[in-house]
């Protein structure tokens, strides 16, 4: 489900254009038509609104510009004047009003008073439709992201008015998939760096970029044709992506992959990336994104299977939340080695707009605090990143700003979030109820200040000369400050000593960190000072020295890696470990080994680090660096840093070691569920098979053959491991037999249980249960195996499975359900697992065993699942006497 503007149009082109495509230009007369018949109204009044009581009592929200200055806004930024420019979305939930394209609207206050006085159209391009999802404005670039393509309009001018013949249109990037989706591209944003980042939702992408790559993702969700295909840089991604570009074209690199529907991202002035993902029911997150982080919203190995298909029923459930919903763990596969942890899970939401508050123009106590807009609940969230161990941890969000209890009915869709130059907070209200398509068109845009306290006032940015950039380093507004990098790290040595003074004279960590970039890229004089930061006394001033140093000198990594290998922060050790990913084993063998060395056994985050650092290696790693040190040990001795290792890492002969120790140490069930999982992911299909193989002979060996054991083994074998091709259509029904044998009457459980069992006779009588189970080897592979499922139970309890077999569902076997065909003609019926609403799809396993995957979407197939019902007939349709029942029951015990 997703509760995200739906675009309704579109197109996906493939083809890379940097034309200016003129003609794409055209006026906006059906605009101005339909403002005259919407002149205004709507819009949520400000007592509607209350702000978190933990917050400072004199915030204040005011209306700063409403229809018909702006009808529905999607996407914002703010200029270095302190415009606003904002895309529209009047197509939302309607017939296409705007037959010209959308267009893109810059409101300005002229006068000062906290509100928008004018208002204009700076384009309209046919080639936006519905809702662009994204608007960055650098100086006189303004960035549009609107699916299938990243298009800059250069304001050659400076008048605010796209003039053809005199300003230019670019197409940066093209080939994102989606279309008429809201899974697809999002906004541009600026990075201290100087660098753009932006993300895009998992409807696949196939991107070449001026310097000649080509980076490709798909998915079950979206651009499953691209699916095991490798990009340029030898990599196979998974769709749901974040980049990172410079602002010529050149240098795209993901930073992120496998997310469901990242909107907006954060770049912090310490190179932290912040960010949202959207939306399946009670899984919404706010997370920090590590760097290369894969965050598990599809298979790790090549996003064929959604969570729904894999989901576990041990896997840890979290609390229902307000919605009702509860969540589950394999939702984000926080399970399986690869993934990295999901953040703050927060439940049922929306997610969108988002910005870090880095300045104290609102006041010192908002410093740090992060904001997420979120549309399903109708607020603004917030919370406090803070840096803990190896991680950046989200921690507890809160309600900023949300309707009053009573006020809860409004249409209100907050839909992004941006800071003024004086450092106010806007807030775009997309006026409309959620995705229930109300059709409503006006729209707001709110201001958020301190009530009776002047806000600073703003200084006039000016960005040709040295002092003007390092001055807009201190801008609230994120693309102004970045800009203004990019521009400083073209001065060089020029701007070293008003950097570095602006460094040593600022007091908030965040601005003064701005200063660390340009000075990075400011060879030698500025570099050898940005140097000195790594041996800082301050953590944070540590990881941001070698942050920089690592992208402003590619080539001295390998000796930037080796001095800060050992340095004591696990932070630190996570960044080093980060940028080893794309460099060669014998170049980084000894970075590797110390912090291998280092690693606690313990943090999750500095774990997935190392096994970035590994990539393409792992084999290596492994063998020469972790099972040496304990390869003379007995396998049940093992500690718990080599056996995360050989979990994380994965290769053949960590996997064989890990499978010796679980044989030999014989866990407890949580711990065999962790160390099981490493079986569940493979990188060849040769890798599937082998590890099919291995737990399919844990599953019969006696000292796994509990319940919690079995599960797990069958589960895994079940969801991870197997895979079938899809079919979209019932060729032939395939029903269950309702009797076997012919039926008999039966006296009640007590009776039957006092009758003396032989388990020679009752070994006999179990050829009946070979029909659909398997005891052993022997027998039909549809129902439980029954070696050992009698240990544990009662006589009593294994008499009322046979005899009422509907009254208890063995686990992994209780989604019985009835398939029929389009036309009504064919029925199958059996066993459910893999159950996809999202991906439509599911397995079932037929009387006699055979598994088969069904597109029961995209064949138009009914399913419907069985409630309390076991496919099993009861032992009275089997031609069971009650001695026979009680001779099976004592033969079932017995083995």
């Amino acid at each position: 489900m997703s509760y995200h503007l739906p675009i309704l149009l579109g197109s996906c082109l493939l083809l890379v254009s940097t034309a200016p495509a003129a003609e794409a230009i055209v006026p906006a007369p059906d605009r101005l038509t339909f403002a005259e018949k919407n002149p205004g109204g709507g819009g949520v009044p400000v007592e509607a609104f209350q702000f978190d009581s933990s917050l400072p009592q004199d915030l204040q929200i005011q209306v700063w510009a409403t229809t018909p200055q702006i009808y529905t806004p999607v996407a914002m930024d703010v200029d270095a004047q302190g415009r606003v420019w904002a895309t529209e979305g009047i197509d939302y939930g309607q017939k296409p009003v705007i037959a010209a394209g959308q267009s893109i609207m810059v409101l300005e206050d002229k006068d000062g008073d906290g509100k928008a006085d004018s208002s204009h159209v700076f384009i309209t391009d046919k080639e936006l439709r519905a809702a662009p999802l994204g608007i960055a404005v650098f100086d006189n670039k303004i960035v549009v992201s609107a699916t299938p393509s990243i298009i800059i309009y250069t304001d050659s001018n400076r008048n605010a008015v796209f003039d053809p013949g005199i300003d230019t249109r670019e197409v940066f990037l093209t080939g994102f998939l989606g279309g008429a989706h809201d899974h697809t591209l999002h906004a541009v944003v600026g990075a201290p760096s100087g660098q753009w980042y932006f993300s895009h939702g998992n409807k696949g992408l196939s991107v070449k970029t001026k310097d000649g790559r080509e980076f490709i993702a798909g998915s079950y969700y979206g651009g499953a044709e691209l699916v095991g295909q490798r990009s340029s840089d030898g990599q196979l991604y998974v769709a749901g992506m974040a980049f990172r570009i410079n602002p010529d074209g050149t240098g795209l690199v993901p930073v992120g992959e496998n997310m469901r529907n990242p909107h907006d991202m954060f770049v912090s002035s310490f190179g932290d990336m912040f960010q949202s993902d959207n939306d399946d029911p009670a899984h919404c997150r706010v997370s920090w994104l590590m760097e290369y982080g894969n965050l598990g919203y599809a298979d790790i190995e090549n996003g064929v299977k959604s969570w729904e298909e894999i989901v576990k029923s041990w896997e840890k459930p979290r609390p229902a939340n307000a919605g009702g919903n509860a969540s589950s763990s394999s939702h984000w596969r926080e399970n399986y080695p690869g993934t990295m942890p999901p953040g703050t899970v927060y439940g049922t939401g929306s997610p969108t707009g988002n910005v870090l508050i880095e300045g104290d123009e609102l006041g010192e106590e908002f410093r740090g605090l992060y904001l997420v807009t979120d549309m399903v609940l109708k607020q603004i969230m917030a919370c406090r990143p803070e840096m803990r161990e190896a991680q950046v941890e989200i921690g507890r969000l809160f309600p900023f700003l949300s309707l009053k209890r009573d006020q809860r009915g409004q249409f209100f869709l907050p839909t992004d979030l941006a800071l003024l130059p004086d450092g106010s907070l806007l807030l775009a209200d997309f006026y409309n109820d959620t995705s229930r398509r109300t059709n409503q068109a006006p729209g707001t845009i709110y201001r958020i200040s301190r009530r009776n306290v002047k806000m600073p006032a703003v200084e006039r940015v000016d960005f040709e000369t040295t002092k003007g950039l390092v001055g807009a380093l201190r801008s609230p507004v994120v693309n102004v400050r970045s800009h203004a990098a990019a521009l400083l790290q073209k001065k060089g040595e020029d701007a070293v000593a008003q950097l570095i003074h602006f460094f040593e004279t600022e007091t908030n960590p965040y601005i003064q960190a701005r200063a660390v970039w340009p000075l990075a890229f400011a060879a030698p004089q500025g570099r050898e000072w940005v140097r000195q930061l790594l041996d800082s006394k301050v953590e944070s001033q540590r990881v941001l020295a070698f942050r920089c140093l690592r992208l402003a000198d590619p080539a001295g990594l390998p000796e930037l890696a080796g001095k800060m290998a050992g340095d004591s922060s696990m932070a630190v050790r996570r960044e080093v470990a980060l940028s080893l990913r794309d460099m060669p084993f014998s170049q980084c063998k000894g970075v590797l080994t110390q912090l291998l060395r280092a690693y606690d056994g313990k943090n999750r985050w500095a774990l997935e680090a190392l096994g970035t650092a590994s990539v393409g290696k792992e084999a290596q790693v492994y063998d020469e660096l972790v099972r040496p040190q304990v390869a003379s040990l007995a396998a049940a001795e093992w500690p718990e840093t080599a056996l995360n290792l050989a979990w994380r890492l994965n290769s053949p002969q960590a996997s064989k070691d890990l499978l010796n120790w679980i044989k030999a140490a014989r866990p407890d069930v949580p711990s065999f569920r962790h160390y099981i999982m490493a079986f569940a992911c493979f990188r060849s299909e040769e890798e599937r098979l082998a590890r099919y193989d291995a737990l399919s002979s844990l599953l019969k060996e006696p000292s796994f053959g509990g319940e919690g054991y079995q599960t797990t083994l069958s589960e895994v074998l079940a969801r991870d491991l197997t895979v079938l091709p899809g079919e979209s259509s019932l060729a032939h029904s395939l029903q269950i037999p309702q009797s076997l044998g012919g039926r008999t009457k039966l006296s009640d459980i007590p009776t039957i249980a006092r009758l003396h069992g032989d388990a020679k006779r009752g070994e006999a009588k179990v050829a009946v249960c070979y029909v659909c189970h398997q005891v052993g080897a022997q027998g039909t592979p549809f129902g439980p195996n029954l070696a050992g499922w009698a240990a544990a139970r009662t006589t009593e309890q294994i008499l009322t499975d046979l005899i009422a077999p509907s009254e208890r569902l063995a686990h992994g076997f209780d989604q019985p359900a009835r398939l029929r065909s389009r036309d009504g003609k064919h029925i199958v019926e059996g066993l459910v697992s893999n159950y996809s609403h999202h991906a439509g799809s599911l397995n079932i396993k037929v009387f006699g065993g055979q598994m088969k995957k069904i597109l029961f979407r995209e064949g138009g197939i009914k399913v419907e699942f069985l409630k309390d019902h076991s496919w099993m007939p009861p032992a009275s349709e089997m031609g069971l006497t009650d001695q026979d029942l009680r001779d099976l029951v004592e033969y079932l015990k017995s083995i």
